[in-house]
């Protein structure tokens, strides 16, 4: 029950969060458009910091990946409380860079295609970052709240947050990362 009124409480920032990256999506893919070998730069800057990663073994592989993305999720979280600045961050990069790869990749491959390649485990990661983004964006409010002397508890507020975070979250990043690594990978 504590999932579904906590889910419930951070629907409004669930939508922000969904906007935001819905909007970096499509800023990624129309920088992509106007300004290709920029894009192609930033992709290949993002490629050179997976390299190491790629020539791993799988498991390790599966550990990078679930770490790198518990980590961000994690910062977006608890650095929320600060204007929600970071969680906002997360989604703009996060979302941009998609975009960029759903650019080049349409170029060569039909949506189905990438559908394919992002959604299995695009789904598990995409809604547990939009969820920890929502989850700072929520802290935000309630430091500000406190800010104007309204009676609300941060330290209660982050306690829900992290249990969140690591009964929800976690496990959602868990699956993306097994899937990514165990099932994506090896059909590129």
């Amino acid at each position: 029950m504590f999932f579904k009124e906590y889910i419930f409480s951070l629907r409004k920032f669930i939508l922000v969060a969904f906007l935001v990256f819905a909007f970096a999506i499509l800023l990624g893919y129309f920088f992509a458009q106007g300004s290709p070998r920029e894009a192609e730069i930033v992709l290949e800057q993002v490629q050179e910091m997976l390299e190491p990663i790629i020539e791993m073994p799988l498991f390790g592989q599966f550990l990078i990946i679930f770490l790198n993305n518990s980590i961000t999720a994690f910062f977006a979280v608890i650095l929320g409380i600060i204007f929600g600045i970071l969680p906002f961050l997360v989604l703009l990069s996060n979302g941009s860079v998609l975009g960029i790869i759903v650019y080049f990749i349409q170029i060569d491959n039909d949506w189905s295609t990438i559908l394919a390649l992002i959604l299995p485990h695009g789904i598990f990661e995409i809604l547990a970052i939009i969820l920890a983004c929502a989850v700072g964006f929520k802290l935000a409010k309630v430091a500000l709240e406190k800010v104007f002397k309204r009676e609300v508890s941060i330290k209660t507020e982050l306690n829900i947050a992290l249990t969140f975070f690591l009964r929800f979250v976690l496990p959602l990043l868990a699956i993306a990362a097994a899937i990514e690594v165990f099932l994506i990978a090896k059909f590129l």
